[in-house]
């Protein structure tokens, strides 16, 4: 076993913005079937999808400006991301207390499991 002392960057600059080259506070990553990387980026409410070699993300969930909301076509903090081998997207969307499935193509998610309200346990 060898030591890698280099990496490649494949989403993103390195600077953190709200450009569709660049991400802010991403969390967690998947792979599709022809490679490409998903991204959850928290900060800016939405999961871009970068395929390999592309400097480029296309916005796969969420809204192209960042902004977040607790509608179905709105993100708010993603922390997590999974993709099927049709290219929808599964969401962990954090403070919104759901979990949103993004249709490939769709401009908007539905509410796959959560009810979007933080349980409050009494004792």
């Amino acid at each position: 076993m060898t030591w890698c002392a280099t990496a490649t960057t494949v989403a993103g600059t390195g600077n953190a913005g709200s450009q569709v080259t660049q991400l802010r506070d991403p969390w967690r990553v998947a792979l599709d079937s022809s490679g490409a990387i998903y991204v959850a980026d928290s900060y800016y409410n939405r999961v871009s999808s970068w395929t390999i070699g592309s400097p480029i993300g296309t916005i796969m969930a969420g809204q192209v400006n960042g902004q977040s909301g607790s509608t179905l076509p709105y993100l708010n903090t993603p922390y997590g991301v999974c993709v099927d081998s049709n290219k929808n997207v599964y969401v962990a969307d954090t403070t919104n207390h759901r979990v949103q499935l993004w249709t490939y193509g769709a401009s908007s998610g539905a509410t796959v499991a959560g009810t979007g309200k933080k349980n409050v346990i009494k004792n």
